[in-house]
């Protein structure tokens, strides 16, 4: 007896599975942020950079961390118990997803502010620049940061240094992670309002996994390469 699908009904399932994942892994992630969806709505569409909003957008870096732990998972694997996973990841990460998002949000904070307050003074442009230029950083280092911190549990430092070592190396994908963002966040402002509502940040997590997938199985085998010969000294002495 065959058991295979049809290709056609094959396709249709997936599909369905991709629309329930990408729908649910994005009400996770929204439910996680009660706090920003609350700010946002009571400044009537003026958001302004203050003390508030940047106080409500902390619970975003751990949702955001489980959600990217889920679009991997669902990347190497195809196939996810959802909301297992993502709650899993959500404690598994906390600390350290809350620790580098929250540092990331007080040097842009502290980047804007500093902006302003030297905007009207011709003479200082140069450190305008500047610090465009330790916000763009900033910015990129987050594409590596917190995929690794999805996938693997390794020491602060380490995190830093492996982030900075692929934004090197592999800098066009955060080119291109920054291109996706970028063209959701124009045809949502179109016709598309509503399913990128629903969806946006599911893909955007997504795409941003399957990207760095080469990367983080870089990573992996030479975590592994490293526990091997560690064990191998180990064992010699």
């Amino acid at each position: 007896m065959n058991n295979k699908r049809p290709f056609s009904e094959g396709i249709i399932f997936t599909l369905s599975d991709y629309f329930f994942w990408f729908l649910l892994g994005n009400v996770f992630f929204w439910i996680m942020n009660i706090p920003y969806l609350f700010v946002a709505i009571t400044m009537t569409g003026n958001i302004q950079i203050n003390v508030i909003l940047i106080l409500s957008l902390i619970p975003m870096g751990p949702a955001l961390t489980a959600l990217l732990s889920v679009m991997g998972k669902i990347t190497r694997d195809g196939d996810i118990k959802l909301t297992k996973h993502f709650f899993k990841a959500y404690k598994e990460s906390l600390f350290d997803s809350l620790f580098f998002w929250t540092l990331g949000l007080v040097i842009l904070f502290v980047i804007k502010i500093d902006m302003i307050l030297i905007i009207s003074n011709s003479y200082l442009w140069f450190i305008n620049v500047f610090l465009k230029i330790i916000a763009v950083i900033c910015l990129s280092l987050e594409f590596y940061i917190f995929p690794i911190i999805s996938r693997f549990h390794l020491k602060k430092k380490d995190i830093i240094k492996l982030s900075f070592e692929y934004l090197v190396k592999k800098f066009y994908m955060c080119v291109l992670a920054f291109g996706v963002i970028y063209f959701l966040w124009m045809i949502s402002n179109k016709e598309f309002q509503a399913v990128m509502i629903l969806f946006s940040v599911s893909i955007i997590t997504y795409v941003i996994m399957y990207l760095q997938k080469g990367v983080l199985k870089e990573i992996e085998d030479r975590l592994n390469m490293k526990n091997k010969n560690e064990l191998k000294i180990g064992n010699e002495n």
